[in-house]
């Protein structure tokens, strides 16, 4: 792992989980960042037939791929119910990118920036405890910005 444990100041490791608000999945405009294979595992999930997405679920930017948003920010994939719960549609199959919040860099960087994340996220501060090695194995996972 990148870093001793004793140099990071989430080394007795952090609470998270989730509470299923869909606030990581929607919001100010950004990406969820896709690969080749992530995408191929959505569309078989969502039982296309040909392994591809397509234009309805996915959106080029440069080099990379993102999947879409609904207006209002909420991720293609995200569904809510009349009681304010969401599901997403793809949980099975997300990406890495939704499968390593809240472990990211930037929420990682100190503890004002995980108390800030956590002032949108009711999950975090909340739940099972992740040790520093599984929190590392999540940030080390994230794809690079």
């Amino acid at each position: 792992m990148a870093g001793k444990t004793q140099d990071k100041w989430y080394a007795a490791g952090l609470a998270f989980e989730c509470q299923q608000s869909g606030n990581c999945c929607s919001g100010a405009p950004g990406y969820v960042w896709v690969t080749k294979a992530e995408q191929t595992a959505i569309a078989e999930f969502l039982g296309m037939k040909d392994g591809k997405l397509g234009k309805r679920y996915i959106r080029r930017v440069g080099l990379r791929v993102s999947l879409k948003e609904r207006p209002g920010g909420d991720c293609i994939f995200l569904e809510r119910d009349g009681n304010g719960c969401t599901t997403c549609r793809i949980h099975k199959v997300k990406p890495t990118q939704c499968r390593t919040w809240p472990f990211w860099d930037y929420n990682l960087k100190s503890p004002e920036h995980w108390n800030n994340a956590a002032d949108g996220c009711p999950g975090i501060n909340r739940g099972k405890l992740h040790t520093f090695v599984q929190i590392e194995t999540q940030r080390l996972t994230h794809p690079p910005k």
